[in-house]
């Protein structure tokens, strides 16, 4: 990571806040099974990079938070759309943990590797390639065709369409972050301090 990673012990006034919110939300179940911190206890990803910005990051946050609340999209296909945008942009620590939430929510490990390498299943059901042909649609160049729009409002509906483009925001915004500052799946290695 092109940025160092913040020990607890090295944090400012205007870092604290932020890391403590990070700390509760990542107790949640949906972030065990991939690494969020450190063994100093720095957060790693985007929270990683997220403490050096903490004005930038307490909206950011906001919107991703009411992001992952909006109906509509099953979770295979919410994950689905977050594969295709972490393979498109070859965000590492991206697939790395969505790997493992998409694992979770049910996708196969022969599916969870097509999408890490820019594919797509064969056996996606309607929703899930959608969701994809939305999520890469919006991802390359102009406007997102006439007739995907309109397939993806009439099959799903205009919620789901809705849900897609803000997971898509939310998630191009994320990668976008990680690639900047070359964020690695999983703990970047720490340099030693040097002697003074």
């Amino acid at each position: 990571m092109r940025l160092p990673l913040v020990r607890p012990d090295e944090l400012t006034p205007r870092q604290r806040p932020l890391y403590d919110a990070f700390e509760a939300m990542v107790e949640a179940d949906e972030y065990k099974g991939f690494e969020v911190r450190d063994t100093d206890g720095a957060f790693v990803g985007p929270w990683g990079v997220m403490l050096h910005f903490p004005e930038l990051a307490q909206p950011l946050a906001q919107f991703i938070d009411l992001a992952q609340q909006l109906p509509g999209l099953s979770e295979r296909a919410r994950h689905i759309v977050i594969l295709t945008i972490g393979a498109r942009f070859n965000v590492a620590y991206e697939m790395y943990a969505h790997a493992r939430l998409a694992a979770r929510a049910g996708l196969r490990p022969t599916e969870i590797a097509a999408l890490c390498a820019g594919g797509r299943p064969s056996d996606l059901t309607e929703e899930e390639s959608l969701a994809a042909d939305v999520a890469t649609a919006l991802t390359g160049e102009g406007p997102l065709p006439g007739p995907l729009y309109d397939t993806v409002v009439e099959t799903l509906g205009q919620q789901t369409l809705d849900t897609i483009v803000f997971v898509t925001i939310h998630y191009l915004a994320l990668g976008t972050v990680l690639n900047a500052y070359d964020v690695p799946a999983g703990s970047p290695r720490r340099e030693p301090k040097s002697a003074a």
